[in-house]
């Protein structure tokens, strides 16, 4: 019950741009299957992700540096600050799952996007867990200020630098219909959720030192 309320407290923080975000994850995949045709729906998927995720996990942790008695006041009541932590990760694969939701149902009514499948999914999973478990650690230990531009330049570079690494195969996956789909898919799974452990354990480390007095 206190992680929902937790992730409760974060998508109210978030309401405003979620109809926006909501809109921007749907427009992202038909509009870039347009500008880069050769990766079907997938370069979208992908930048969809990047953003949705991002940019509200951003503004979440822009109002939060803006407010940081709400932080102190927060740790005063019963939510420990293991929940608090766990809130962001799981925050964050919430709008995962959202953003593949969105994508499998733009699938379904434009076929050009190419089809969804659990490859794609869970490989875009590991790309997330990576990402969120070398930032948030990082945004704990040295704050929202002293991180922003540099994670803002990625997802600004996102759309130029993808491509250059499609094109180059560096994200082709055909090499892992030589194994067990359960094993490969699983085997993805279960890394990216190792590493959300990981970090989520550093995040907590790192913010149950922090003074926020």
């Amino acid at each position: 019950m206190m992680l929902f309320a937790l992730l409760k407290k974060d998508f109210l923080i978030v309401k405003k741009y979620v109809l926006i975000m909501l809109v921007v994850i749907a427009l992202i995949p038909p509009v870039m299957r347009w500008r880069t045709p050769e990766f079907t729906g997938v370069f979208g998927f992908i930048l969809s992700v990047i953003f949705g995720v991002f940019m509200l996990l951003q503004y979440v942790s822009l109002k939060e540096y803006q407010f940081p008695k709400a932080a102190t006041l927060l740790c005063a009541t019963p939510f420990s600050r293991k929940a608090i932590v766990s809130s962001k990760y799981i925050f964050c694969m919430a709008i995962y799952a959202i953003c593949c939701i969105v994508f499998e149902l733009e699938t379904l009514f434009m076929p050009g996007l190419g089809t969804s499948d659990t490859k794609l999914f869970a490989f875009m999973f590991l790309i997330v867990s990576v990402f969120i478990g070398i930032y948030l650690p990082i945004q704990y230990k040295f704050g929202y200020e002293k991180t922003k531009f540099a994670f803002g330049v990625i997802i600004m570079a996102s759309p130029f630098i993808l491509p250059l690494f499609m094109r180059a195969g560096s994200l082709n996956l055909n090499f892992l219909s030589m194994f067990s789909p359960y094993l490969v898919y699983g085997g993805i799974v279960l890394i990216g959720f190792a590493i959300l452990a990981i970090s989520a354990s550093l995040s907590i480390k790192i913010y149950d030192k922090a003074d926020l007095a």
